[in-house]
């Protein structure tokens, strides 16, 4: 099992129009992509200094299933439309028994 977690920090200028449609573009992506056995976003709620704007939780069977997903068109189209909008990005993924 691996666990795949995504962090984003938007540009200041992002609305928050912008970030809802991104994360109902994601959502839909468990429908749409073999191999997403869970995902869940969550976003900031403190806003600190050292806070992440969103983050994914996600969870795949296989390495090999994180890259099908991660090439899939659909999830190639999200990460166009959201690109522009993002200052940072970062994740970990690690294998879970």
């Amino acid at each position: 099992m691996l666990q795949h977690y995504v962090f984003i920090k938007y540009l200041a200028n992002t609305a928050d129009a912008h970030v809802a449609e991104f994360c109902r573009r994601m959502l839909a992506l468990r429908s749409r992509i073999p191999g997403i056995e869970h995902l869940e976003i969550g976003r900031d709620s403190l806003h600190d200094a050292r806070s992440w704007d969103l983050m994914l939780i996600m969870r795949f069977a296989s390495v090999e299933a994180l890259r099908q997903y991660q090439q899939h068109p659909d999830h190639q189209r999200v990460m166009a439309f959201n690109g522009p909008a993002v200052a940072e990005v970062g994740s970990v993924d690690f294998l879970h028994a």
